[in-house]
């Protein structure tokens, strides 16, 4: 592949999902990740950490080279002073982005799926309901496929995006903390907007999900309800602490 193909910074602002992703033939990271053999994907096999310490090291040179680049000095020690400074900015930034109102919000989602995920026996009666349906000829054996494959997909969305929504709106507003005023001096683009708007792209994918949910299964009305509801807080209180979010070009998706 020539490199000339690669979008540069395309595995950013994206959910992860390389399994369904039309981009992986345009992403570096995919690249060098995507073709890995089972061993090397095995933490208890030396060729993982063999991969791990071969990235690190490109990641290294990477990092100096920027340094250079922006005459930063990568060797030169910080002072004590500057190291407290920096310690308890970090703790600041840490506490205070966990005890905002966005993370609780989403540990609040993630406790209602979770319990529901696990006690749940909804697919289970709902797939036999459509089963007795279709034994009856009151549905096709198509539709009975297409809907058992159509809750299959919700659930597949939904469990994927559960947690990647909370730490990824945390980036964001770790990043917000920290300040962008040289992205913004230097004409780029705020990476906690990136961040806030991949995480909404996942809430409104999910809310997608439940609203199949609640039409498809009635059984599992309160548990899609309750799940609109805080993923509807969510989004509102994203965009209102990251008002230019949506307006974030994340590169090869929104091109």
């Amino acid at each position: 592949m020539s490199k000339q193909k690669f979008i540069p910074g395309i595995y950013n602002y994206c959910d992860r999902w390389c399994e369904r992703c039309t981009f992986t033939s345009y992403c570096r990271n995919y690249e060098s990740t995507g073709k890995l053999s089972p061993e090397q994907l095995d933490m208890n096999n030396k060729f993982f950490w063999d991969t791990v310490s071969s990235n690190f090291h490109k990641a290294i040179e990477l990092l100096h080279k920027a340094a250079i680049e922006h005459g930063i000095d990568l060797n030169k020690p910080m002072t004590n002073e500057e190291e407290d400074a920096y310690e308890k900015r970090e703790s600041f930034i840490k506490t205070t982005t966990k005890g905002h109102p966005l993370p609780k919000l989403c540990k609040q989602y993630q406790k209602c799926v979770m319990q529901f995920l696990k006690e749940s026996k909804d697919m289970v009666n709902k797939t036999r309901e459509l089963v007795s349906e279709l034994h009856m000829g009151l549905k096709s054996e198509e539709e009975v496929v297409y809907t058992v494959a159509d809750i299959g997909d919700c659930f597949d969305i939904i469990q994927w995006y559960l947690f990647f929504i909370d730490v990824k709106l945390q980036r964001a507003l770790h990043g917000k903390l920290e300040g962008e005023d040289w992205e913004e001096d230097n004409g780029y683009q705020k990476d906690s907007d990136g961040s806030a708007k991949i995480a909404i792209v996942a809430i409104d994918k999910s809310i997608n999900c439940w609203v199949k949910i609640y039409e498809l299964m009635p059984s599992a009305e309160d548990t899609a309800l309750t799940s609109l509801s805080f993923l509807s807080k969510i989004k509102t209180l994203a965009l209102e602490e990251f008002p230019k979010a949506m307006e974030f070009k994340r590169a090869g998706f929104d091109d």
